[in-house]
């Protein structure tokens, strides 16, 4: 389909409407080739098939025509450098091809035109790349292509066209994976003001940057880096933010003119090595250990995807020890609504499960999120918005006297844990609904429902719920109004209103629809612990 938008002087004339993802699309203007000896002369009848053509043409990057009756002109990468404008001596009319996920209604010329670069195939990143820069007298084209000649080429220097003829051998068994992406929401090393930026290296715990030149550099210090599972590089600072395993769930898919990139290091088996990169990233199982240094042995991690991410679960094994209040048998990174307080005792094993109906539940930062959103992003993760019922302010007391916690919003022991908040002050979306058919407020998920509705009802803040034609959804307030019992309340709004955060759950992964943690290991054909480094996080990691 041809999406073209066509500048006289001062006219924007826009021609067809659609798209909301990255496509090909053509930016029309006023302006002449400085060359036509390197180009393709084809017969149209049209502007509009001159421009189709080129649509159907991969190593087009520009097409021309001087008026209706001459020929088309269609120029392949790296064969014209310099388009003037009809205002500057040029006569004719020039369409750029673009890569963008601008609707064709809305292309902006000035932003396309003027610094951005794209790919000639969708997802390639080191090779047959052009960049377009507005100049005086009209446009400029540079072409970059890192590739190195095939002879030289090792592990294939990571590059897009998979797989490569040594991209089995042990040497390559790491590898990473170029992306125009950027870090999605709930990255843990991002900042909490919801801007494009990244905490300080104080925070070693989910990220670091580091001094880089060009994002290969970035890269190659991701892939040396035992704790890096994703890299970004920050141009406009010449900065390497690294990411470590678990700690970021989705990548938010963008386009080579918006200069987002990122590298994803990725184990590979016997059979992954032969897969192309985007088959490498369309619903894979991969083992954490030994490419990257995690918190636990027997931990796995599923890549997706989807319209708008690339999406990174990560697991634990069913029998895996828990650490601190991660529960065994659930995702890393969320907590178990049973857990034992003693947990660090020795006469204790690590691969007891309390009761068949333990939850998984998980509190996440995501300024500025809608409930659907919200919802979105949980499902995403294998998960529903979480029912408050099975996450009150509950002690319970087990035979053996050991002191056993259902999600406790009071302790105060794991503070930076307990929400995934650094304020006291908080709203996040739970999985409480008004159900239109009876008017009544309703637990998406009702699972874990452990107490009837008389026994503890919902812990309305006072003069809630609202009523009015749009409050329909409900969040958790912390902090600001609470139910003395729970030490939180419920506030009714709008479900395309925004809050702070998010609270996600599910069963153990024993319940979902996802491979064991066994098979995975088979895949890559060791089982047990597995190649746990000799020294821990303190040890020491290339500049």
């Amino acid at each position: 389909m041809r999406y073209r938008l066509l500048i006289p002087i001062l006219l924007q004339f826009l021609i067809q409407t659609n798209a909301s993802n990255a496509e090909y699309k053509f930016v029309v203007v006023s302006g002449e080739p400085a060359l036509l000896n390197a180009s393709e002369p084809v017969q149209v009848a049209s502007f509009d098939e001159c421009t189709d053509k080129c649509e159907q043409k991969t190593e087009c990057v520009l097409a021309y025509q001087s008026n209706s009756s001459d020929p088309c002109y269609l120029f392949d990468w790296n064969s014209i450098t310099q388009i003037i404008k009809n205002e500057a001596g040029g006569n004719g009319t020039t369409a750029f091809k673009v890569y963008t996920d601008q609707p064709a209604c809305e292309l902006n010329s000035d932003y396309l035109l003027n610094g951005k670069t794209y790919p000639m195939l969708p997802n390639d990143t080191t090779q047959n790349l052009w960049r377009i820069d507005t100049s005086e007298d009209g446009w400029t084209i540079t072409y970059i292509d890192f590739k190195t000649p095939p002879g030289n080429l090792i592990c294939g220097n990571f590059s897009y066209n998979r797989p490569y003829p040594d991209g089995c051998n042990p040497e390559c068994n790491i590898t990473m994976v170029q992306v125009w992406a950027k870090f999605g929401p709930l990255t843990k090393f991002l900042t909490k003001d919801a801007g494009w930026k990244f905490e300080s290296n104080t925070n070693r715990r989910t990220g670091i940057n580091k001094t880089a030149e060009t994002f290969e550099i970035c890269m190659y210090k991701c892939h040396e880096d035992q704790r890096c599972a994703a890299a970004y590089f920050d141009r406009e600072n010449a900065t390497c933010v690294m990411v470590w395993t678990g700690e970021f769930w989705f990548l938010e898919r963008t386009s080579a003119s918006d200069g987002h990139q990122i590298a994803i290091k990725l184990p590979m088996n016997d059979k992954l090595c032969k897969m192309t990169t985007d088959q490498l990233l369309d619903d894979q199982y991969y083992m954490s250990l030994p490419a990257m240094l995690t918190t636990f042995e027997r931990q796995f991690f599923r890549v997706q995807t989807t319209e708008k991410y690339y999406v990174f679960n990560t697991y634990l094994d069913y029998y895996e020890s828990f650490y601190f209040n991660m529960r065994n048998g659930c995702p890393v990174n969320n907590r178990g609504s049973a857990l034992r307080q003693d947990y660090y005792s020795k006469n204790k094993t690590a691969y007891e499960h309390f009761f068949n109906e333990t939850m998984c539940y998980r509190y996440d930062e995501a300024p500025g999120i809608t409930q659907p959103e919200a919802k979105e992003l949980c499902q995403l993760m294998g998960q529903k918005l979480l029912s408050d019922k099975y996450a009150g302010s509950i002690r319970m007391i087990d035979a053996q006297d050991d002191n056993l916690q259902v999600v406790d919003f009071q302790d105060t022991r794991f503070d930076m844990f307990r929400l995934g908040f650094y304020k006291n002050s908080s709203r996040i979306w739970h999985g409480l609904e008004k159900d239109p058919a009876d008017g009544k407020w309703k637990w998406l998920d009702t699972r874990f429902l452990q107490f009837p509705e008389d026994a503890m009802p919902i812990p309305w803040a006072p003069g809630e719920p609202k009523e009015g034609p749009d409050m329909n959804c409900a969040y958790m307030g912390w902090g600001e109004g609470y139910d003395p019992f729970n030490g939180y309340a419920y506030y009714a709004a709008p479900c395309n209103s925004t809050v702070d955060g998010i609270a996600c759950s599910s069963a153990q992964v024993n319940e979902m629809n996802i491979k064991k943690y066994t098979e995975v290991a088979d895949d890559f054909g060791y089982r047990g612990t597995c190649c746990l480094p000799t020294t821990g996080w303190d040890q020491k990691f290339p500049e």
